[in-house]
């Protein structure tokens, strides 16, 4: 006895359906360790971010702080050249 087109179509159909059930499967597993991975990076990622971000802030913090010393240095060099004061020992 041999196989007619209509049992090779039967054939084929079931045969797809396994393999789309499988794939499928394979997906979902793949999907579930990527989302896995995907969670674990991102929780040992984020305390190194958070402290990069608070390194920046801080630095620019400490760059306005400087500015304004220098300013106040500056300001205070011109009023007391050569370690003098201008205005008391003025000759």
């Amino acid at each position: 006895m041999s196989l007619t087109n209509k049992d090779i179509n039967i054939i084929d159909n079931l045969l797809d359906r396994r393999l789309d059930k499988r794939f499928l499967e394979q997906e979902d597993k793949f999907d579930k360790k990527l989302t896995e991975f995907k969670s674990e990076f991102f929780d040992r990622i984020d305390p190194i971010l958070k402290e990069v971000v608070a390194s920046r802030e801080e630095r620019t913090l400490i760059s306005e702080h400087l500015s304004d010393h220098s300013d106040r240095i500056e300001t205070l060099e011109k009023i007391h050249s050569k370690g003098k004061h201008s205005l008391l020992f003025s000759s």
